[in-house]
């Protein structure tokens, strides 16, 4: 593995320890209610968002990088555009057990490429926009980065929701 491939492995190991890390601390802490709790309707609850991060891996994984077949069939609700949270999303250990196959196949996928995969083009729904295979991993990164800080904020909000007065 080039030495390029491995900063992106060794960035994906740190948000995956990060993501198991939060999801540890959920399932020992917090109920169904409170993974699927939203402080208001426009803000997804924990558990949408940790599915959301599934959902984003099978749907690059399946359609950007053709690695499918996707391991949830049909719609993928998360990564419709304008989905709203409707509070489906609050059992954690069936969002661990879609985790469980995505995010190892993801890291699979990420020990496979070369460097010259990186330049590869990609498909874009965004007419005239030239993306690549390196960009679509950042941006999965960045993706995962931002929809775990926002379970961490969620959390803090629901401690603080617990204390008295």
């Amino acid at each position: 593995m080039s030495a390029e491939i491995e900063r992106w492995v060794d960035y994906w190991d740190y948000l995956d320890q990060n993501f198991w890390g939060l999801w540890n601390w959920f399932r020992r802490e917090l109920t169904p209610e409170e993974i699927g709790w939203q402080p208001v309707p426009a803000v997804a609850s924990i558990g949408w968002n940790l599915m959301h991060l599934g959902e984003m891996l099978d749907y690059y994984l399946d359609r950007i990088f053709r690695q499918g077949p996707p391991v949830r069939p049909g719609a993928l609700v998360t990564m419709i555009s304008g989905s709203q949270d409707d509070g489906r999303f609050n059992d954690l250990e069936d969002i661990a057990t879609y985790h469980r196959q995505v995010r190892p196949a993801y890291r699979r996928f990420l020990t496979s490429l070369t460097s010259d995969d990186l330049s590869r083009p990609i498909e874009s729904r965004r007419a005239g926009l030239a993306r690549s295979c390196a960009w679509a991993i950042g941006h999965i990164h960045e993706h995962e980065s931002y929809h775990l800080g926002k379970c961490t904020l969620l959390r803090s909000l629901l401690i603080t929701r617990r204390r008295p007065g």
